[in-house]
């Protein structure tokens, strides 16, 4: 409005003669108001905006006062203080979070949902799915027999290493799963969270989501005694060996198995792991003194225990309850996580509408803390833009929680900071992230990454098309440069890729694999690039 007032006011003294009417009068007396009452609301904000820093500096001196008197004698040497600081943190992050993630990948059939639900609920199936009817999420799945979608389940452990058991017979509602989930975490030192993920060929995208975006720290890889190692079995754990998820062989229904054919499945399970594809010592678990060494092992990522289960007889599950009971958590050590003391970045996978509540998103925490009422940015959304949003209340295991940090799975309910605008399911898309104003984020369309093609059957050339699964982006992109001619099986190359229908977050540095129907690569984004920049070097992006 000043603008425009400003052009308005000046036109007169330039063409009219130097006489003014009341008229005249009367209009500039009124742009005069308009010009101080536009000048007050400019101080106010101007105004506020400095009380705003000054609280923020505040803040950060009082954190930097509290960090330097519980720090103890400084170094003189920088990098080792350097080093003390990232212990810490490191520290902190390892005592505060007490649940390991597994996840449980194999071909289809293979009893993935069935020992899940035999090691969560306590209690030895019927043969006839009794255990993994506690398992599926929808009913579709209960009357195929076939999970296809990523269903997630706790173990508790007591202080005195018991396991934690909540016997509640009866229909399995979300009502009766929330109490039982409050129950183990109310009662256990520590949690393990299993991904019971699918094993038929036709959701093989959801089980790669489950295995890149949710992060799992170890894998069970569970194969059929009667018909041992399978297609998507290989399948799956050339994933595992791509993302250096270390994982372990759970072989089940030994108690139906002829025993010719269970020797000569077991004894291709360690040629599988001894391989020059897999390069990992096999070591079968028959007795607790084996416990110990396998452990370390597996989370060195040097050995592939082999736990031989019947999860009708229950044989080999005392031992395997063990084995997981005494697992580290590599959230340290994964590289995949920033210190709570990061920005936050929290990555959205799932959506729900809960009455009385409204949208909540579930999700992992990748980097720094959340409280209630915390301001975040959501995004990105359709058009590539993020949007102000508030945390209204926070729930981890479906317990309420007034804290969350890094590595953390939780769920947020949020509302809306822009006026007239309201939360909808529709309004979310895979790939959506809640991250913190501090980090500035932007949607980039056109990344470098630096690949290894796996297997193809053709050659790969410029505006070649594939599936990205980056984290929980999930997206179709296609390669626009290649630092060489063409790409065949076993081949390294930096390759520049531009996402076909919308921008994502990304990060330098993260996994990314690519497939067409079957995974086609792995790689690690080096760049993320600007769309300007590829216009100057002659690049096209269209």
């Amino acid at each position: 409005m000043s603008e425009g007032s400003g052009a308005g006011g000046s036109s007169p003294s330039k063409f009219n003669p130097p006489s003014r009417s009341a008229k005249d009068e009367e209009q500039s007396k009124g742009e005069d108001a308009d010009k101080t009452q536009q000048d007050r609301k400019a101080e106010k904000l101007e105004l506020k905006e400095k009380m705003r820093c000054a609280q923020r500096a505040k803040d950060a001196m009082k954190q930097a006062d509290h960090e330097d008197d519980s720090t103890q004698t400084p170094s003189e040497d920088g990098d080792e203080e350097g080093a003390e600081q990232k212990g810490r943190d490191g520290l902190w992050i390892e005592d505060s979070v007490k649940d390991l993630k597994i996840a449980t990948i194999g071909n289809v059939d293979s009893g993935k949902s069935t020992l899940v639900g035999v090691l969560t609920k306590g209690l030895l199936d019927d043969g006839r799915g009794k255990a993994r009817s506690r398992v599926f999420n929808f009913s579709h799945e209960q009357e195929k027999g076939q999970t296809s979608s990523i269903a997630q389940e706790i173990m508790g452990f007591s202080s005195s290493g018991d396991q934690v058991i909540v016997d509640r017979p009866g229909a399995v509602t979300a009502q009766s799963r929330n109490s039982a989930w409050q129950q183990i975490v109310n009662e256990s030192e520590k949690l393990v969270t299993f991904i019971d993920l699918c094993g038929h060929e036709r959701y093989l995208k959801t089980t790669i989501f489950g295995l890149v975006g949710l992060c799992p720290d170890y894998a069970m890889i569970i194969v059929n005694a009667n018909a041992g190692f399978q297609k998507m079995s290989r399948e799956h754990l050339g994933i595992a060996l791509a993302l250096r998820i270390p994982f372990m062989f759970i072989v089940t229904k030994i108690d139906i198995a002829p025993a010719n054919v269970y020797e000569e499945n077991l004894n291709m399970l360690r040629k599988i792991a001894k391989s020059n594809a897999v390069k990992k010592q096999p070591v079968d678990i028959k007795e607790e003194s084996d416990l110990e060494p396998a452990i370390k092992g597996l989370a060195a990522d040097s050995l592939c225990p082999i736990f031989c289960i019947s999860s009708v007889t229950g044989e080999g599950l005392p031992l395997l309850k063990r084995f997981i009971q005494s697992l580290p958590s590599r959230i340290e050590h994964s590289g995949l996580f920033r210190p709570p003391s990061a920005p936050t970045e929290h990555h959205i996978d799932s959506v729900f509408s809960v009455p009385g509540v409204g949208i909540t998103v579930g999700g992992l925490m990748r980097a720094g803390v959340v409280r209630p009422n915390q301001q975040l940015l959501l995004g990105p959304d359709k058009s590539s833009k993020f949007t102000p949003v508030l945390v209204k209340s926070i729930h981890y295991k479906r317990v309420n929680s007034q804290q969350v940090e890094s590595g953390q799975h939780c769920s947020f309910a949020l509302r809306s900071l822009v006026k007239k605008e309201q939360l909808k399911k529709s309004s979310f898309r895979k790939g959506m992230v809640l991250v913190d104003a501090a980090l500035q984020p932007k949607a980039t369309w056109v990344f470098k990454a630096e690949v290894v093609i796996l297997h193809h059957a053709t050659t790969i050339r410029e505006r070649y098309q594939a599936m990205i699964h980056c984290g929980i982006v999930r997206q179709c992109a296609f390669v626009i440069n290649l630092s060489t001619d063409l790409l065949r099986t076993g081949d390294k190359a930096i390759v520049t890729f531009r996402f076909c229908f919308h921008g994502e977050y990304l990060n330098a540095g993260s996994t990314l694999l690519f497939r067409e129907g079957r995974t086609k690569g792995i790689g690690r984004i080096v760049e993320l690039v600007d769309e300007d920049s590829l216009q100057e070097w002659g690049i096209p992006i269209k």
